[in-house]
């Protein structure tokens, strides 16, 4: 009888995970639409300015999409993966599919433009998707066959589509920026001044940062090992400081009363290093600090510290000098050009949709 009750039991169980499989599959097979093997071969889902968009590149564009879609409607509609979850109009109107056919449709139309001028440029002579998937294929073989003869290789092992995408489009749209700048783009620093004025407050704000005067009393021997007598002595000398600040002597005053005014140094913390201050109770203090302050006593690498708080900046408060980020500057005045010249592309772009086909993406 206990044998009959533990195998129903195991069928049973088995019977709930084959189904939770069939779950799992199906809802994998509806969270990806794409196209037929058919649909792919030779087949283009529009064209821009005469050039074709690869059915292929629609795929890709949908895949990095689709990601987001489900969670666009999660978060808005509270909707999950199902049967009927790329079809069913959602608040009345937006269908998944649909939203996700479009946006996957404007951003291989944004990239199509970025090939097309990288082209114009002679810095992607082929820009189908053919000689892509061509290059794609080599390059990885280079890389196998470099490990192979225990060559150095930088970057992955093996390329996927989607990562070696990224990288020819990376350093082509640095190419073509590089060309443009030397001639239609160079701007002379007027420009440059213009476009930081402009920008500032969007790119250039200086970090959040706080002034400090620091007294420390160290409490280490000669042979860097913690002196107890030392450490000791120290504190009470710190104490007595702290003392005499809260009845109202200056920082300075105080120090010099316990004749250590020599050890008075004044510091400027970036509040925005949030991985080095974690490493300092020194930088940490300082941050809840107001102009004025003093801190309670600090230990730290064999060092008692006092602090004081002189001058503090938000975020946003100051901005970064032009004479010191020039450069940075001159990268963001490029990049601008590029994304602006990129956009007036777009706009007079004649795209040409292949309606059959874009119909035809469905579940």
């Amino acid at each position: 009888m206990r044998l009959m009750v533990h195998k129903f039991c195991s069928l049973k169980w088995l019977c709930i995970a084959g189904i939770f499989i069939l779950i799992v599959v199906t809802i994998l097979l509806i969270a990806k639409p794409e196209f037929t093997q058919t649909d792919r071969a030779d087949a283009y889902i529009a064209t821009v300015d005469g050039v074709e968009i690869h059915v292929s590149e629609f795929q890709r564009a949908i895949d990095a999409n689709r990601a987001g879609m489900i969670k666009y409607f999660h978060e808005k509609y509270d909707a999950v993966p199902s049967a009927a979850f790329w079809t069913t109009p959602y608040g009345g109107k937006e269908i998944p599919l649909e939203l996700l056919k479009k946006k996957a449709l404007e951003d291989s139309i944004n990239q199509k433009i970025r090939q097309i001028l990288a082209k114009e440029q002679g810095v992607l002579p082929d820009i189908s998707y053919d000689a892509f998937m061509q290059n794609f294929i080599l390059e990885n073989e280079r890389r196998q066959q470099a490990i192979k003869n225990h060559q150095v290789v930088f970057g992955p092992a093996q390329y996927t589509e989607e990562a070696y995408f990224e990288y020819v489009m990376g350093n082509a749209a640095l190419s073509v920026k590089n060309q443009l700048m030397e001639h239609d783009w160079k701007p002379n620093e007027q420009q440059l001044i213009t476009f930081y004025e402009s920008n500032k407050r969007r790119l250039y704000h200086a970090p959040a940062t706080v002034k400090v005067r620091l007294l420390s009393l160290s409490f280490l021997d000669a042979n860097r090992n913690v002196d107890a007598l030392l450490k000791t002595r120290a504190k009470r000398k710190l104490e007595t400081a702290r003392q005499k600040i809260s009845s109202g002597v200056s920082f300075e005053l105080a120090a010099r009363d316990i004749d250590q005014d020599d050890q008075v140094t004044e510091q400027i913390y970036n509040l925005d290093s949030y991985r080095h201050n974690a490493r300092s109770p020194v930088a940490q203090a300082t941050a809840d600090l107001l102009p004025g302050e003093v801190s309670e006593m600090i230990e730290e690498n064999g060092r008692f510290y006092l602090i004081q708080c002189m001058e503090k900046d938000q975020l946003g408060s100051k901005y970064l000098a032009f004479d010191g980020i020039r450069e940075q500057v001159l990268k963001d005045y490029i990049d601008h050009q590029y994304e602006e010249y990129i956009r007036e592309r777009l706009t007079d772009a004649k795209v040409v949709l292949n309606e059959e086909l874009y119909g035809k993406f469905q579940m």
